[in-house]
Parts: C-alpha cells; structure tokens; sequence
C-alpha cells in the first residue's frame, strides 16, 4: 500500500531476482530514509545484508534507487554495516522517544 506521500519501504521488493526483504528496520517517512534486513544473492549465495533507500516525496513517490520505475534498495557493503546499524538503532530510539 502507498501513501499519497511516498512508497512504503515495505513495498521496494526489487530487484526480485536477488533480493528477499525480510523487514524494515526503520522508515523515515516521505523525504526521509529507510533501513531494512534481507537476503542478497550474489553469485548464487544468498546472505543476510542491510539495505538503504531515499523515501520518496510527493513530487517523485518511488524513491532512490529505484530501476525501470521500480524502487529498490542499496545493499550496504558489510565493512559499513555495523556502523550503519548502529546509526539506525539510536534513530530508532530517537523516534520511540518522540512519539512517548
């Protein structure tokens, strides 16, 4: 499902052949970013990768990356994905502390 604001990061499933979301980690609303956990396959070996993507805006719903209208993710090299995760963590606290 879509907001009238942006595509929901839960909906950026491509590219389908190589990558399986298995849940956001954070969604920073239109205009913002987005983290999730999935699977890459590459080189037929598919291993658990964080990914990163623009929200999209009114102006332009899908996003960045996205491939033949299509919004995708980028998947993190694993020597940033423990300093990206941990950055995503205190956001996901930050937030949790705004919304109380």
């Amino acid at each position: 499902m879509t907001t009238d604001e942006y595509i929901q990061p839960g909906e950026a499933l491509s590219p389908k052949k190589h990558w399986r979301l298995h849940r956001v980690l954070y969604d920073g609303g239109a205009g913002g970013w987005s983290a999730a956990e999935g699977q890459w396959e590459y080189n037929g070996v598919w291993e658990n990768r964080l990914a990163i993507r623009w929200n999209g805006t009114p102006d332009a719903k899908i996003g960045n990356p996205q491939s033949r209208g299509l919004p995708t993710w980028f998947i993190v090299p694993e020597e940033l994905a423990d300093s990206l995760r941990e950055a995503v963590s205190v956001r996901q606290e930050q937030s949790s502390e705004s919304t109380n």
